[in-house]
């Protein structure tokens, strides 16, 4: 049986919380959902359904690079572009080139910016079907 998937949440651990709901809600403009339970812990919503769920913890084992990160898709990556460097955020290319842009294999132009705690987070405006090559 083939089954259909989509997006619930993604979970990152965080060494400070106020911070990095700061980040997210303020540089992404992601928005909270009321904090039940733990603390240690906040929801936001991306959009729609899809959202994201912030642990803080101890984060010392961590370990992180580029090539594992998340993407996000925009509508018009010159406007977030825009909008990130207005608020003093450093953005690049994939191969490290800071205020670039880049493009993939597949035609769509993507940028990327880290949170807080070094998480890579890809921007892209793959928002049609593409090849890849």
């Amino acid at each position: 049986m083939r089954h259909t998937y989509s997006l619930d949440h993604f979970a990152l651990l965080v060494s400070n919380l106020e911070r990095s709901v700061a980040f997210y809600t303020d540089i992404l403009g992601f928005t909270p959902i009321e904090r039940t339970g733990s603390a240690n812990v906040a929801w936001l919503t991306i959009g729609g359904l899809d959202t994201i769920h912030l642990i803080e913890g101890d984060f010392g084992a961590t370990h992180l690079t580029k090539d594992t990160h998340f993407a996000l898709r925009i509508d018009d990556l010159d406007a977030f572009v825009a909008d990130i460097s207005a608020k003093g955020v450093t953005f690049y290319d994939w191969p490290g080139n800071t205020g670039q842009t880049g493009t993939r294999r597949d035609g769509f132009r993507q940028a990327y910016v880290q949170d807080p705690d070094g998480y890579w987070i890809e921007i892209n405006d793959h928002t049609r079907p593409g090849i890849w090559g």
